[in-house]
């Protein structure tokens, strides 16, 4: 009989020792008027392959070159909305500071947040983060320093929908792959999440896998391994480290990569400062509603000579202080593109002959050249500028190609020479868009800071 009872009792034990482990329920929780003192930084090196040149084979395309990148950005956010999930939509961030630097075999280049604006909005729409300054349009090149990978709006999308044990593996969701791999279009998301441990006051989550996709027509694979931090009694992530290994091929606009690089993101809770108070992110000073105007972007030319505006289909290719290249971009292919040229300075009140304007355009086409279509004065700046188009049509090879030119001349001589290029079946879509751009020109009296160029 005794020998029955403990066996009995060995048996419950069993039972009782086999239980499952209690779920765990890891979802993101904000409050509208939280604060959060947010830090991203990553760390890359690698190689940078140029694209070859057309016609040119494999074999003689240019040599890779050394890469080596750092960025970082340090902000305050304060939540303005949620979703029906409960996580933030929209946040409002003031920007401590949004810096990079690149450097290797390439050329060196730096880029920082002018302070004019620091303050920012950041939405979550259709699965990416839009990010706005009220306070006027950003540079591309301060664009991808404040919206870039790792982007705590889209965090949320790493944890499972539903209530899991330790041990229990999941697919993240498509916007935090997008998120933290920085394509645009995504192929194949095998990124996975495990639940390593956990107890009540938080919980690590392990990351890897791998994410196929594409940034700005150029297609990469990413091979990703990470872990994450969850605080259970706050609600929210707090720490995420990712190193990630990438390939990805030139597109249109960059270069390839052959790249390894490390992602973290610290997310603590902040006490709200005055310049994230209630009266400075819904005072009437700021308007914090997104619209055309605050999401357009802002050329300075280098030598601080001129600005012009344009919306984010127009990505810069190249710039120094006599030239920019713009491409514009829809669905990863160039449909257009614009070549700003600084020319010389005329004199006071002029600008180069117009004649001579056409006979040059006629001798820079050749064979390409087929008839000039228009010309005309466009509306000039409101302090007393000159803006002349001449369209032109013609071919390369096969393709009807349009051409655009604008000579626009400040009131004190200087000179700039626009050049907009496109396939004629383009010209319909394209619209306006050359004297949108052109129309927002305005000479500059001081030296414009220093952006970031393409390398």
């Amino acid at each position: 009989m005794a020998v029955l009872e403990s066996c009995a009792i060995g048996l419950a034990l069993l039972v009782i020792g086999a239980a499952p482990a209690p779920a765990v329920t890891l979802r993101q929780k904000a409050r509208v008027g939280e604060t959060t003192r947010g830090l991203i930084e990553l760390k890359a090196e690698g190689l940078y392959r140029p694209a070859a040149a057309p016609g040119e084979t494999k074999e003689k395309s240019p040599k890779p070159l050394a890469l080596k990148v750092e960025t970082r950005l340090d902000y305050d956010e304060r939540v303005l909305a949620i979703d029906t999930k409960g996580t933030a939509r929209r946040v409002a961030r003031r920007v401590a500071q949004a810096a990079s630097a690149i450097n290797g075999e390439v050329r060196p280049m730096a880029a920082v947040l002018r302070s004019e604006v620091a303050l920012l909005v950041a939405d979550r729409r259709a699965g990416e983060v839009v990010v706005f300054s009220p306070s006027g349009p950003l540079t591309r090149s301060e664009l991808e320093l404040v919206q870039g990978v790792g982007d705590p709006l889209v965090l949320p999308d790493l944890l499972p929908n539903r209530e899991v044990e330790v041990g229990a593996r999941w697919t993240v969701g498509n916007e935090a792959a997008r998120g933290l791999s920085g394509y645009d279009a995504l192929a194949v998301n095998k990124l996975e999440a495990v639940l390593e441990s956990a107890d009540e006051s938080s919980a690590r989550v392990t990351l890897s896998g791998e994410v196929r996709g594409a940034v700005l027509g150029g297609e990469g694979t990413m091979v990703c391994e990470g872990a994450l931090t969850f605080d259970r009694k706050a609600g929210r992530i707090g720490r995420l480290t990712l190193n990630r290994t990438e390939s990805r091929q030139p597109g249109p606009v960059e270069a390839g990569l052959d790249i390894k690089s490390t992602l973290t993101v610290d997310l603590k809770p902040a006490e709200a400062g005055a310049e994230l108070s209630e009266a400075a992110v819904t005072g009437p000073v700021l308007s914090l509603d997104a619209g055309p105007e605050h999401e357009q972007l802002i050329v300075l030319a280098p030598g601080g000579k001129y600005s012009l505006v344009h919306d984010r289909d127009w990505h810069t290719y190249w710039d120094d202080v006599r030239q920019t290249v713009l491409k514009r971009l829809d669905h990863g292919e160039v449909v257009a593109q614009c070549n700003l040229t600084v020319g010389p300075n005329a004199g006071k009140g002029r600008h180069q002959d117009l004649g001579q304007f056409r006979d040059d355009i006629q001798r820079a086409l050749g064979k390409r050249f087929a008839g000039f279509v228009g010309e005309g004065e466009t509306e000039g700046d409101p302090a007393g500028g000159f803006r002349y188009k001449v369209a032109v049509q013609g071919r390369e090879g096969t393709v009807g190609v349009l051409w655009n030119y604008f000579l626009v001349a400040g009131p004190e001589g200087d000179q700039l020479l626009a050049a907009f290029t496109l396939t004629a079946d383009q010209a319909k879509r394209f619209g306006d868009q050359d004297l949108r751009m052109i129309g927002s020109l305005r000479w500059r009296d001081a030296p414009a800071p220093e952006t970031a160029a393409k390398p």
